[in-house]
């Protein structure tokens, strides 16, 4: 299948070969029929494009404070490797459509193959032959609606609830500032609801279609007081709403609004617009100034567009799929027609042209679709690929399942020259596509199962979200591979017992990213210890806030002592020689966040040592991330975020700065090799289900307030 995508480095515009992606549980697979161009939005991530760095960094100072902050946990190589990453990578155009059902998601029971949906969201909805969206992100199209005019189903409920947001009444005077695509859809909203819509905007082109639309007052908005006519026509009292759609960097749009305002009217803002709010104008009139947040409650929710949980209709009346059924409605209806501003239509084929042809402005643009070929390969999810670049050999065949910026920044960079790069799976063809071709796999696909079948890849190597590990890594054993997961290996005993059961039967390594063991800075720490004492250890993990909805904090995730603390149960393993034998763990309550994310959890080890992992995410981000503080031996050893290490010794100190912030994964993608190369585990399998073990009733301690032994008996 096709797909128009962008790359920023590049500044480049393309339609690519993409594998068609897989169909997920809780949504379906559509085949495109139309997509809908939001001329403002999308030339807009053009333009952003032909900026430099510099200017890019201006306009998104918060971003800038991102980077710096990663800089300082992680070093100025890896945090280059991960911005370019980003910048230099494939994303997405469009987010409005209509399209066919052609394969139904397991949990989807309101929608089956053949019906015509209406699809939204950035990311989902894309110009793309083949989309993947989830069901709280399509509505079924009514018969007799105009399959052009249902692919502006979304950027229409982008204008219904902006409209929701001035809570109007019928007969009441609602202006809009602003008559691009949105504008002139909000004229047709508001005389639909029985109000009399005004609109501005400075071409009179614009002004002319919305009056063609029914509009009650146009004018052109060369200057900002119109208060004379406005007050003429609404018995002197102004208008009770104003919504402001422009995308601007003027502040005329906000006076504008304040004057033909009445007073204690709404405006609201659905575009993007300086805003230096008069206080005199705005606070004499009392005016209620208010954002709409795109298509409606919902938005920017992944419990509600990701996992498919409703609001209840009785508290939510109206969320983003409601907005965009009831825009389906008004069409059929005959309420809203956008005849007159459907101004273009392009072949999908053409797209990469049609757009550059939009932002150079050759004419003026409204209303865009995409038409799309009926007849579209919709079983392909493996495509070959002509990267351009060396064949790296080795002894890692690598199939690699995953490719998110951890996998793509830390991991793959390291494999050159000591990995075949054969094949990759992810769930979205343009990441599959895009990471192929950036590290010389030979194909991509968006069915991981085809890397198990391939007798050309003896190593999986395995970068998903955590709730997907444990069974991943089970299939990849049971296809006679070898293995490296990223941390956790599994998130419930159960896992465990299934990875164990299965690692008895089979002859292949299995490598779990524990990356801080084969640290430059972790190895001298370990050498400063004496093999086979008992030392107190405590380690500070300054973790980090994350918010409740990012996806690591979901349930499902398993949660961040068995997603991350395992980690550092791992480094202190390698430290001490010594596995863990009993764990206690109690949280600090912090409102807002997860009782795990403030930690205490307490470590026995079957040499005597006790060690207390201090995981926080509580504290100020610039604070180092991990320190280590061990004594015992008559020795005390303060570590120091892989920066530096003050040994304490014999009444006397000395210490010990690290040229660079290494965390191990140049040289944990080597032993991979030689592991690989050898068939030794370079750690032990009771290791690592010992660890997970640990982190696993960790988190039980946290709930029962009990100490728990950890017992492979168990999990065997």
């Amino acid at each position: 299948m096709n797909q128009l995508v962008q790359n920023i480095k590049k500044n480049s515009l393309t339609i690519e070969d993409l594998p068609v992606p897989a169909c997920k549980a809780g949504g379906v697979l559509v085949k495109t029929l139309y997509s809908a161009v939001s001329v403002g939005t999308e030339m807009m991530k053009l333009k952003n494009a032909d900026m430099s760095y510099l200017q890019m960094a201006k306009k998104k100072p918060e971003q800038v404070k991102e980077v710096l902050s990663t800089l300082s946990q992680l070093g100025p190589v890896a945090t280059y490797r991960k911005v370019m990453n980003k910048l230099d990578s494939l994303s997405p155009l469009g987010y409005s459509l209509v399209g066919e059902v052609v394969e139904v998601g397991k949990g989807v029971d309101d929608f089956k193959m053949g019906d015509i949906v209406a699809c939204g969201g950035a990311g989902y909805a894309n110009h793309s032959e083949v989309n993947f969206v989830p069901k709280n992100l399509c509505v079924k199209v009514p018969g007799g609606v105009d399959l052009k005019h249902a692919s502006f189903t979304t950027i229409a409920s982008i204008a219904m609830q902006g409209f929701r947001q001035t809570q109007s009444q019928i007969g009441e005077n609602v202006a809009v500032i602003g008559l691009g695509l949105l504008g002139q859809i909000l004229i047709q909203i508001i005389q639909a609801n029985g109000c009399r819509a005004f609109g501005f905007d400075i071409s009179k082109r614009k002004c002319d279609i919305a009056a063609e639309n029914g509009a009650f007052f146009t004018e052109v908005a060369d200057r900002t007081n119109f208060e004379e006519e406005i007050n003429s026509i609404t018995n002197g009292a102004g208008c009770d709403s104003v919504i402001i759609t422009t995308g601007t960097s003027s502040n005329d749009p906000i006076i504008l609004a304040g004057k033909i305002a009445r007073d204690k009217g709404k405006i609201v803002d659905i575009g993007i617009t300086k805003m230096d709010l008069p206080w005199d104008l705005y606070y004499h009139k009392e005016l209620d100034f208010r954002f709409s947040r795109s298509y409606g409650p919902g938005r920017y929710d992944p419990v509600y567009e990701e996992k498919g949980v409703d609001y209840p209709i009785g508290y939510v009346r109206w969320t983003e799929q409601r907005n965009m059924m009831s825009v389906l409605q008004l069409l059929k209806d005959g309420k809203i027609n956008f005849s007159k501003l459907i101004t273009h239509e392009f072949d999908f084929k053409e797209a990469d042209r049609a757009f550059l042809e939009i932002k150079e402005a050759k004419e003026e643009y409204l209303g865009v679709i995409l038409k799309y070929d009926a007849n579209i390969d919709i079983t392909t999810r493996r495509i070959k690929i002509q990267s351009g670049k060396e064949t790296s050999t080795g002894p890692v065949k690598l199939g690699l399942i995953g490719a998110g910026n951890y996998a793509s920044t830390m991991l793959l960079p390291f494999l050159k020259g000591k990995a075949e790069m054969v094949g990759i799976a992810t769930a979205t063809g343009i990441n599959a596509k895009d990471k192929a071709g950036k590290f010389g796999f030979n194909y991509a696909t968006t069915d991981y199962k085809e890397l198990l079948t391939d007798k050309d890849i003896n190593t999986i190597l395995v970068a998903t979200r955590h709730n997907q590990h444990a069974k991943m890594v089970t299939d990849a054993l049971k296809s006679n591979k070898n293995v490296y997961v990223e941390k956790p290996l599994a998130i419930s005993i159960d896992e465990l017992k299934s990875i164990s059961d299965c690692f008895q039967t089979e002859n292949n390594i299995l490598m779990v990213g524990y990356n801080r063991r084969y640290s430059s800075s972790i190895k001298y720490l370990k050498d400063q210890l004496k093999k086979d004492f008992p030392y107190s250890i405590y380690y500070q993990v300054n973790a980090g806030f994350i918010p409740m909805d990012k996806w690591y904090q979901s349930p499902e995730q398993g949660g961040r002592i068995i997603g991350e603390v395992c980690h550092f149960i791992d480094t202190l393993q390698y430290l001490l020689d010594a596995d863990p034998v009993e764990v206690y763990a109690n949280s600090t309550a912090v409102q807002g966040m997860p009782e795990q994310d403030n930690t205490f959890i307490s470590v026995k080890f079957n040499n005597g040592s006790v060690c207390v992992i201090a995981y926080l995410a509580d504290g100020d981000k610039n604070y180092s991330k991990e320190k280590i503080t061990v004594t015992g031996y008559r020795t005390s050893i303060e570590f120091d975020n892989f920066k530096s290490a003050v040994i304490f010794k014999n009444g006397k100190t000395s210490k010990k700065k690290f040229l660079m912030m290494d965390k191990g994964q140049q040289k944990e993608m080597e032993v991979l090799a030689v592991s690989v190369k050898s068939g030794i585990m370079p750690i032990a399998l009771d290791s690592l289900l010992l660890n997970t073990l640990t982190a696993i009733l960790a988190v039980e301690s946290i709930r029962t307030k009990k100490s728990y032994k950890v017992d492979l008996k168990d999990i065997r």
